[in-house]
């Protein structure tokens, strides 16, 4: 491999990434800014609060997990 070929591929994977990571922040502003606050978010009450953050997380390791899996599909179908 020649020095070119090396140094086009690391400045695709970055690319790639900060492309992937523009496109999940323009996601998330966009599901954010349509919101408006429902009683649950006004309110501080503790319970609420808690069970807002897991099923936020529960729902960021479903998407983490759907990438993988089409990642692995694509590299799969290749071939």
């Amino acid at each position: 491999m020649n020095a070119n070929r090396i140094i086009d591929m690391i400045v695709r994977q970055v690319l790639r990434r900060l492309v992937n990571r523009g496109v999940d922040k323009g996601i998330d502003m966009a599901s954010r800014a349509g919101r408006k606050p429902g009683p649950s978010e006004t309110q501080s009450d503790p319970e609420a609060n808690r069970q807002m953050r897991d099923a936020a997380g529960r729902q960021k390791q479903s998407a983490k997990q759907m990438k993988q899996v089409t990642r692995q599909m694509r590299r799969f179908m290749k071939f």
